[in-house]
């Protein structure tokens, strides 16, 4: 009778232990599974859509648990495109701040008579800011006429001065035909440099000169000199100033709908104001300098503009990931999250991932090229985690559709994933 006790007992226990480890393993599977699972979806997709070989770099991270999810070739260099953008905007954002304005002078030498009648030139300063239009430039009218002594009549010219910037219209590492997809770069700029029949104007502070004396006339102060492009004096008095949105709506206009004349004046901007001089090259210098301050290497990318127009630009997954994630960690983070586009709502992704749960969650910055279909940014999982990935996509005549399906099944993936693991990090302030 005792030994047919002890032998229930010995089983009960055996049960109890057979739970407990069942348990314990069943406890230890979401994350590993999850893993697994995620893996098993990116290298499908890749391999489903042609993108599995040599010419595709991958970097899935987990910023909530701060651990890699997935990597493929996450050091080798690739042609970043457009995701060149989020160098651009991140520096943008770290060195002006998100309050920042653009500003564009206007000044005057000359004197005023009590009639109104102003004799001397009329100078327009521009200083990089990439959003000037012809709406805004009727401020300059407005301020004119509302002036202590109101300006009836210009005898003189109006001058337009683009000296902050230097004189180079185009990057010197571009393709020729680049051009066409990036309006002449001037520190004065109208309306992207687009006259009203559609074209490019080939000196941008004439042109802005032009449609001042033109909007002056139009308002009823006629102005007796033709339009020109020079240098403001310094014996010169700011009659006004004239300022552009917020910095946090010049990242949107530039991210969401890839705009490359908006990176390309940010990038001579932060030349002109942080590394010494209005060029390509000194803008790149300061995106350089805040790269290297996140802990990037030095040696991992290769910056020439600041669009990703250039051919000989290079970075790879883990630089972009690396920089997604001490962008995550800042306090202005959700201004430039807010900058990227949103999957199936706007920007360069509004028609893509419709009807999935990376609708309305992911954020990211696509980049095409001849050669390269790229996508970076943020997604929520469907537990809850952060996480920051990077698609760099490289091949000759590269197949942008099939590269879009096989991101998009990928931005789905991570959007219907459930890492796991010990959160360690939340966005402050969470979007």
């Amino acid at each position: 009778m005792r030994i047919r006790r002890r032998l229930a007992r010995q089983r009960a226990l055996i049960v109890v232990a057979a739970v407990v480890a069942v348990l314990a393993v069943t406890a230890a599977l979401p994350a590993a599974a999850g893993a697994s699972t995620l893996t098993y979806r990116i290298v499908k997709a890749l391999k489903a859509h042609g993108f599995a070989g040599s010419t595709t770099g991958v970097r899935v991270y987990n910023l909530s648990t701060a651990t890699s999810l997935y990597e493929r070739r996450s050091a080798t260099q690739f042609l970043p495109a457009s995701n060149e953008k989020l160098v651009t905007s991140s520096t943008a954002l770290a060195d002006w701040g998100a309050d920042f304005r653009f500003k564009t002078e206007l000044l005057t030498t000359g004197t005023i008579s009590a009639k109104g009648v102003y004799t001397g030139q009329i100078y327009l300063k521009g200083f990089g800011d990439p959003s000037l239009t012809t709406a805004r430039l009727n401020d300059f009218v407005t301020a004119l006429k509302n002036a202590t002594i109101p300006v009836k009549k210009i005898v003189g010219s109006v001058v337009g001065d683009d000296s902050y910037f230097d004189t180079a219209r185009a990057v010197s590492y571009w393709k020729p035909d680049m051009i066409d997809y990036c309006g002449p770069l001037s520190a004065l700029a109208l309306n992207e440099d687009y006259r009203a029949d559609g074209r490019r104007a080939s000196d941008p502070p004439l042109f802005v000169a032009s449609q001042l004396s033109a909007l002056l006339r139009k308002a009823g102060i006629p102005v007796t000199g033709k339009a020109a492009s020079g240098v403001t004096p310094a014996t010169a008095q700011v009659a006004y100033i004239e300022k552009s949105p917020p910095l946090w709506r010049i990242l949107a206009s530039m991210n969401k709908p890839s705009d490359n004349f908006y990176a390309e004046m940010l990038t001579k901007g932060l030349g002109a104001q942080f590394a010494g001089g209005g060029t390509t090259a000194r803008g790149v210098t300061a995106e350089r300098a805040f790269l290297v301050s996140v802990g990037l290497g030095a040696k991992t990318f290769t910056l020439t503009d600041g669009s990703g127009l250039s051919y000989y630009d290079r970075l790879t997954t883990l630089d972009i990931t690396k920089l997604l994630t001490a962008m995550s960690q800042r306090t202005d983070w959700k201004t430039f999250w807010y900058s990227l586009s949103v999957a199936g709502v706007d920007g360069t992704l509004s028609a893509r991932m419709r009807g999935t749960a990376a609708k309305g969650n992911l954020h990211g910055k696509t980049g095409t090229l001849t050669d390269a279909s790229n996508l970076s940014g943020y997604v929520k999982s469907a537990n809850g985690d952060w996480l920051d990935f990077s698609l760099l996509m490289n091949k000759h005549d590269i197949n942008v559709s099939a590269a879009h399906a096989a991101q998009d099944a990928i931005g789905v993936a991570l959007a219907r994933s459930r890492p796991g693991g010990k959160v360690v990090w939340a966005p402050s302030p969470a979007p």
